[in-house]
């Protein structure tokens, strides 16, 4: 299953803010700041997705813009676009690096107690997130 974007709308609360996904009844958030009521929300989103796809259960299609704005009940302090990545079958893939690096990879890897595929999804959505 491909990606999807879905919008979250932000509603400023009483020194705080909460968000609300139209696209599914029961999904919002709620957090300090901005950026947190974002960061709940996309965590929830996914979450949610993860639940429905494991008990087969069908996912929205995201609403395009005016049709979004037509499912509020009042007008957001602003409206996020959240992709989420439905869980998928495992895909194996090749890289290529120099040896003394799959070699380091593999040692810490062990440390960790993971596999080397786990360490290097897990560092690798690390760097995309904290460079996004």
């Amino acid at each position: 299953m491909e990606k999807r974007t879905y919008f979250l709308a932000v509603y400023e609360a009483d020194e705080a803010y909460t968000g609300q996904f139209a696209d599914f009844d029961c999904v919002f958030d709620q957090g300090d700041t901005l950026e947190e009521v974002i960061s709940n929300a996309k965590e929830l989103l996914n979450f949610t997705v993860a639940y429905m796809v494991e008990h087969k259960e069908p996912l929205p299609e995201p609403s395009t813009g005016r049709d979004y704005k037509a499912k509020l009940d009042q007008e957001p302090f602003c409206i996020v676009p959240v992709t989420v990545y439905p869980p998928a079958k495992t895909e194996r893939i090749n890289i290529a690096a120099p040896g003394e690096k799959i070699a380091e990879i593999t040692d810490y890897a062990k440390k960790s107690k993971l596999s080397r595929s786990e360490l290097m999804v897990k560092a690798t959505l690390e760097y995309i997130r904290a460079n996004a």
